[in-house]
């Protein structure tokens, strides 16, 4: 019985020392933004302000400077128009009659980009209002 539980935490301990492992690898592809608008992502609502934003394992973080604002999404790889690598990091929110969606994020010197799936309330603006997509540049930090 000793045995199984002392080979279940140092199974423990190892997942929880690889998983910090991951973070590490994974901080050299943070980006940040500054939104001059409140924006939506998955039914939460964002104050206007500086954003850092990671997206790892086909999800999205996004955390409001000071801790104002943050939220979690899914998204889905999406290739650019052109199928070439994005010269310049970008993000890209749909606007609907004034309120925004945060839609996709680029990353230079990448050929796919991620993009967030719509809400339902989203989709019911899409029908009913006429979209306009508003690009807003990115900073990569720590980027080699």
């Amino acid at each position: 019985m000793k045995n199984i539980l002392r080979s279940v935490v140092v199974a423990g301990l190892v997942m929880v020392g690889s998983s910090v492992g991951v973070w590490a690898q994974q901080a050299d592809r943070v980006v940040k933004f500054e939104a001059p608008f409140a924006f939506e992502v998955e039914n939460n609502k964002l104050p206007a302000g500086e954003y850092t934003v990671l997206v790892q394992a086909g999800w999205l973080q996004i955390q409001g400077k000071d801790g104002k604002g943050a939220a979690h999404a899914l998204t889905m790889p999406v290739v650019s128009r052109d199928e070439k690598t994005v010269a310049k990091s970008h993000v890209v929110f749909y606007n609907y009659q004034g309120r925004y969606f945060l839609a996709e994020i680029w990353v230079s010197g990448q050929e796919k980009g991620r993009e967030l799936l719509e809400t339902r309330e989203e989709q019911q603006l899409a029908k009913r209002q006429e979209m306009v997509a508003v690009n807003l540049p990115l900073s990569q930090a720590g980027a080699k």
